[in-house]
């Protein structure tokens, strides 16, 4: 399957897996919605034992997991939502058909704004179906985004600490590999962030791409990116 990915038939099931993929999304959203509904008490109570047990790598793993957890529920439950929307708009164009503006005998005025605002029914399903895979998609996206900025800050902590706060280096190479170490990580951090707000902006200039690059190649394995797969990170 893996050497067959350009063949026609392949595209033709990546298709029919998209078009019915909302069944799939549905599924796992109610599973994990229940499963995070659970588990995120208990991660509270175990993440209070670890701060006060001044376990700090501990706690910082708990509070990502906290942050995720709470991420995830809020778009799941709004994905929910909006599929839920979708659902009931299907089964009422099955019903009704698509909008018979001129059925509806309203004046030219609000005729021209619905026509313009809402347009067809189709369209409204089309557009609430990508809103609903675009959430979805974003659910996960989101968990990478912030264990990409936890990894970013712990990046930081391990240079000092190996560094910086390490009384068995000398002073002045403390100050030659920490100093510059760190400033490459937070330029590097503020470039991938520029660069993914801008969607590629960086990696479009001839020039800023070459500087860029070693930024790009060290906070991709930094922030996971290439477990995202996301052309903007």
């Amino acid at each position: 399957m893996s050497q067959d990915y350009n063949t026609p038939a392949f595209k033709k099931l990546l298709q029919k897996l998209q078009e019915e993929s909302w069944q799939l999304e549905l599924l796992i959203s109610g599973f994990a919605i229940f499963g995070l509904f659970t588990a995120f008490p208990q991660i509270k109570v175990i993440a209070t034992a670890a701060e006060n047990d001044e376990n700090i790598y501990v706690f910082i793993v708990l509070i990502t997991a906290l942050i995720s957890c709470g991420i995830l529920i809020f778009t799941l439950m709004l994905h929910v939502i909006l599929r839920g929307v979708w659902i009931g708009a299907l089964g009422l164009r099955y019903v009704s058909g698509d909008i018979d503006y001129e059925t509806l005998n309203y004046t030219e005025k609000f005729t021209k704004y619905l026509k313009k605002k809402v347009g067809s029914f189709d369209k409204y399903i089309a557009r609430l179906e990508d809103y609903c895979s675009i959430i979805f998609a974003i659910s996960f996206l989101l968990i990478f985004y912030v264990i990409a900025f936890i990894f970013t800050i712990v990046a930081i902590v391990f240079v000092v600490k190996l560094t910086l706060d390490n009384d068995s280096m000398d002073d002045t190479l403390k100050l030659w590999l920490g100093i510059p170490l760190i400033i490459f990580i937070v330029i590097g951090m503020l470039l991938t962030f520029l660069d993914f707000i801008t969607l590629g902006w960086l990696k479009r200039k001839k020039w800023l791409s070459r500087i860029y690059f070693p930024f790009y190649w060290v906070f991709s394995k930094i922030t996971l990116s290439f477990f995202i797969l996301y052309p903007f990170v």
